[in-house]
């Protein structure tokens, strides 16, 4: 019995040890590659994808930033416009990126409608993206053509109702927050206007100023040059409370209809996955050019305000949005197309 012992109990303790030895190993080993990853980031340029075309409020803030970031992080960062699909094309190819890094996206608000009201959105808000910061909120508006005889919120529901199915109203697509404001709007008033999508404001806009569309549902970035110069009126803003940039515009609780609030925002964003020293990384650099005086002079005077944050900030500003966005479609009873 003592010879059983002394032949097998040694190993035991070797065992052990070689057991311990390999799963430290394998430990380190899995971790390296984040590690030298993390301290090699980055290497190559990166993109930010934007779900808009060029000169729309997203391009010109990713432009901005784009330049400081790159000289904090001492790569280029190229800005590259996806636009389609309500913005779903842009964010899918984000989602499916590689988490290392190299491409990110600079979302807006479509991004935790869409599920919703579009059947086929290949992407979960909450589970397929890598928060970084909340960039800015984008004040939205009301706005009409110079043509149409309505210069209040009231003047345009007695005319959509008399002259039903004549009004047309554009917004950047099936999903937008721009899309649903306006559908709610619809069910609310009783107001019967014609919804035509387009890609973005360089199609939207002329098109409203022309007269080929008598209203928009869209961010104030977009028009305030139109509203400036004459070419389009604001009839509501869809704020809590008056926009500072206008004080003359009612908010739409003031115009009699409560609850109708849809302000846009942008938030950068990587695939799910990312290392958290390369979410670090790009958050700083993220920040500091949103921090740099210049660019907030520009992007405050498009109409823009910015609202920078850490990356769990803007996890928890997603889930609430999403909630909240579901709870509104779900009461105005649209249902995803």
């Amino acid at each position: 019995l003592r010879i059983t012992q002394l032949e097998s109990d040694p190993m035991k303790p070797r065992k052990r040890l070689f057991k311990q030895l390999g799963l430290f190993m394998f430990a380190t080993a899995a971790a390296l590659p984040l590690q030298v990853l993390a301290q090699d980031y980055p290497n190559r340029p990166i993109r930010i994808l934007i779900p808009f075309p060029p000169g729309s409020a997203a391009d010109l803030i990713a432009r901005l930033m784009a330049t400081d970031m790159a000289a904090s992080l001492g790569s280029s960062v190229l800005v590259e416009s996806r636009a389609g699909a309500s913005g779903n094309i842009a964010m899918d190819a984000a989602a499916k990126a590689p988490a290392d890094g190299y491409m990110l996206v600079l979302a807006s608000a479509s991004l935790t409608i869409n599920k919703f009201l579009i059947k086929a959105t290949p992407f979960d808000a909450r589970k397929d993206f890598t928060p970084i910061t909340l960039v800015a909120m984008v004040p939205s508006v009301l706005v009409a053509g110079k043509s149409l005889p309505a210069g209040t919120v009231a003047e345009l529901i007695a005319y959509a109702r008399a002259n039903p199915g004549v009004l047309n109203y554009g917004t950047n697509g099936i999903g937008t927050s721009q899309h649903l404001a306006a559908s709610m709007f619809r069910l609310r008033t009783g107001a019967d206007i014609t919804h035509v999508p387009y890609k973005g404001a360089d199609q939207l806009v002329p098109d409203l100023v022309s007269g080929r569309i008598q209203l928009a549902f869209y961010n104030v970035a977009s028009v305030q040059g139109q509203l400036k110069a004459g070419g389009v009126k604001a009839l509501a803003i869809g704020r809590s409370s008056r926009w500072s940039g206008m004080p003359q515009v009612p908010t739409f609780a003031e115009a009699g209809i409560g609850g109708l609030e849809y302000p846009g925002w942008v938030a950068l964003l990587g695939p799910a996955g990312m290392a958290p020293p390369i979410v670090d990384k790009l958050h700083t650099a993220a920040v500091k050019a949103l921090e740099n005086p210049q660019n907030r002079e520009k992007i405050q005077a498009s109409g823009n305000e910015i609202v920078a944050g850490s990356p769990a900030a803007l996890a928890g500003f997603i889930a609430s949005e999403t909630e909240q966005w579901n709870k509104a479609i779900a009461a105005a009873g649209l249902k995803a197309e």
